[in-house]
């Protein structure tokens, strides 16, 4: 299905229907497929699909893994392996933000090094956008993520979720497929990471699964990452994203957790600076586990000044 969608986003685009071959892939009913790149006004990449084939979307150098940027982080995991399956989960309710930032700044990082013409696919649940929000293009932008390059799909459920991530994972003309299901489901068990991880393992492919809404499960991934929110350290500016990052699985190696920077400017991860003071007594930096407001315990039970307070009655 998502070949038959891609070529008539392209045909609507005005490319020729020599570049997108009819569809052979099993349709998948009720998944529909939304593009968002006509908001930021940029042209479509060039098609990856020749004479009804999926073309491999990995334009860049043959390597197995692709850098984050930290020092400590690729020294322990060697990169972020390619053609493999990774799982990434908040490590609290509230850190299911940051868990998404975290899911799509590794998504950047396998865009950038496929080359200029490959496209990512996301393929979420209904209820996951409903909770989260949807995709906005400067955001993704941010991360390294081009929205005119991206294919987003709408999922009823965690089964249509699975069957159109495998769909996306066997194609190869993803960069990387970032999978969303929603909730603590019975379906999303070890039986089917399994079967993720190998049609990952079986192309240039890379899975990352984004928990979100759920606890974690059992997993076949190669990396299991725990993310939570960190303090921004911008001083009067808004600052450069901060994760605390978890690695609580590493098949291949060890495990570790550290705190990681997303540079915006340079589309990469670093190790904060170390010692780092805000500017001034007006910085905007303020740590997450202060306090903002007063509890309610803590304030009177009247208004102040001229206001009052109106008793709600149900009409």
């Amino acid at each position: 299905m998502l070949r038959r969608q891609i070529a008539q986003l392209e045909r609507a685009r005005g490319r020729s229907e020599e570049r997108a071959g009819p569809a052979q892939a099993e349709e998948v009913a009720g998944v529909p497929v939304h593009d968002i790149a006509p908001a930021i006004g940029r042209a479509a990449p060039v098609s990856v699909f020749r004479s009804g084939r999926a073309a491999n979307a990995w334009a860049g150098p043959e390597t197995s893994a692709v850098v984050f940027g930290h020092p400590e982080v690729d020294a322990t995991t060697g990169g972020l392996k390619r053609g493999a399956l990774h799982d990434i989960s908040p490590a609290t309710a509230p850190d299911m933000a940051a868990a998404t930032g975290f899911a799509l700044a590794c998504a950047g990082l396998l865009l950038a090094a496929a080359g200029r013409d490959s496209l990512w696919l996301w393929v979420r649940a209904e209820m996951a956008g409903r909770e989260a929000g949807e995709p906005y293009g400067p955001g993704l932008l941010a991360f390294g993520l081009d929205p005119s390059r991206l294919i987003a799909v709408t999922a009823r459920d965690t089964t249509d979720v699975l069957r159109a991530a495998e769909e996306g994972l066997a194609a190869h003309a993803f960069a990387a497929v970032l999978i969303e299901p929603f909730g603590d489901d019975r379906h999303l068990d070890l039986t089917a990471c399994r079967r993720l991880s190998l049609i990952a393992d079986s192309g240039r492919t890379t899975g990352i699964v984004l928990r979100t809404g759920g606890a974690p499960g059992p997993t076949s991934a190669v990396t299991r990452w725990r993310i939570g929110a960190a303090p921004s350290r911008g001083g009067r500016h808004p600052g450069n994203p901060v994760f605390t990052a978890d690695l609580a699985r590493n098949r291949f190696g060890q495990v570790g957790v550290w705190m990681m920077e997303w540079r915006t400017d340079e589309q990469s991860f670093r190790a904060p600076r170390v010692g780092y003071k805000a500017e001034g007594p007006g910085s905007l930096a303020v740590s997450l586990s202060g306090r903002l407001a007063a509890a309610s315990g803590d304030r009177s039970s009247r208004s102040a000044g001229s206001g009052a307070v109106v008793p709600f009655r149900n009409r």
